[in-house]
């Protein structure tokens, strides 16, 4: 199988069209905790989520939690699995703790939970990318059946938000260099809790926004859009979005 996007109809820089055609590739292959088969699963409930009909409602209510009913699947992915990967996709903006707790309460683990939203924030991010650039949503990736390591992860401590998250002076030599300069963002540590997940993560990410986004460094960024038009239309879009951490 080639690159998902070796037809798109406008060139790709190509440090990010590797990213892209790498992470896509590895959301089909186990990875700390969630089989390839289920992460695969993730990826066609994120997509599906799109016409649930609960998600929609629930979107337009004052309250998400006034909203009673069951999410329209179709996968057979466990209740609590389903829920999140719908709210993450559908109303990111208005998650709540409580909600985090009870979806833990319902037999959901902490190490579950950050795979779960890796998934789907990888699979929105390329999914928004295809659409930006009047591409073809890709196809979902063939799944591989090696098996999870389900490393706990001992170095990792509650906080600073809802789970547990390795503080930089806590990382072992491993997992150090992931931490590498001196402004350790709370967004990039958010999901260290699973390191190999969240270098996968990352590895997108870097190169759709920047691997080390000070705001003073506004100059000297190779773009096709200046370094403040890029921030001009994250901030937008996270207004738009309720995009706040």
């Amino acid at each position: 199988m080639g690159h998902i996007f070796e037809n798109a109809p406008v060139k790709i820089r190509e440090e990010l069209f590797n990213a892209i055609g790498l992470a896509h590739s590895k959301l089909g292959i186990s990875g700390d905790w969630i089989f390839g088969s289920d992460r695969v699963k993730i990826m066609a409930e994120v997509r599906s989520s799109q016409r649930c009909r609960l998600c929609s409602d629930s979107k337009k209510a004052i309250s998400p939690n006034s909203i009673i009913g069951n999410h329209d699947t179709i996968t057979d992915l466990p209740s609590s699995w389903i829920d999140i990967i719908h709210r993450v996709t559908s109303d990111s903006g208005r998650l709540s703790k409580r909600w985090f707790s009870d979806s833990i309460k319902r037999g959901l683990s902490e190490y579950e939970f950050i795979e779960i939203l890796s998934v789907c924030v990888q699979t929105i991010a390329i999914d928004v990318f295809a659409l930006g650039i009047g591409a073809e949503i890709p196809p979902l990736p063939k799944s591989q059946s090696n098996t999870p390591n389900r490393r706990k992860t001992p170095e990792a401590k509650m906080g600073p938000g809802w789970v547990s998250t390795i503080d930089p002076k806590d990382a072992d030599a491993e997992f150090l260099d992931f931490y590498n300069n001196e402004n350790h963002f709370y967004i990039r540590r958010s999901m260290t809790l699973l390191p190999n997940e969240t270098r996968r993560l990352w590895k997108l990410l870097d190169n759709l926004y920047l691997d080390d986004p000070r705001i003073d460094e506004l100059d000297g960024i190779e773009r096709g859009i200046s370094r403040a038009q890029m921030e001009f239309l994250a901030a937008r879009a996270s207004a738009l979005l309720g995009c706040f951490y």
